[in-house]
């Protein structure tokens, strides 16, 4: 009993030295994540921005392309096809293909590791 409220005792000591630990890692971890952000979204935007002008040309030189022929109106709807298909495949791409792993996973680690010497020490 008394050995068990011994460990007990060790097990506090070691929590209340690594919490702060934990909060200075936690704090690094969101300041990483906000530069990885804010990079993501700048390019992203850029991207976005000339990917939005490419399209509008290129659906403004296919419709000028058959501006003299019969076959005008089926170009134009080509056109809408072809924005629609881009804003289909674009929002396919932004939900499924960039995950960002999770926030803790780093703290995580560290309180595995942390259990991991404990019950060493135990």
């Amino acid at each position: 009993m008394f050995a068990a409220l011994q460990k007990s005792k060790q097990l506090y000591i070691i929590t209340l030295d690594r919490i702060g630990d934990y909060l200075d890692l936690l704090r690094v971890e969101l300041k990483i994540r906000e530069q990885q952000v804010a990079i993501k979204i700048a390019g992203f935007a850029v991207a976005a921005l000339f990917a939005l002008l490419a399209t509008v040309f290129l659906g403004v030189a296919i419709i000028v392309s058959f501006w003299d022929s019969p076959h005008r109106g089926l170009a134009a709807w080509f056109v809408v096809l072809l924005y629609g298909g881009i804003a289909g495949a674009a929002i396919y791409m932004a939900t499924k293909r960039f995950t960002s792993p999770p926030l803790s996973s780093t703290i995580r680690n560290e309180l595995q590791r942390d259990i991991a010497v404990i019950r060493e020490s135990l």
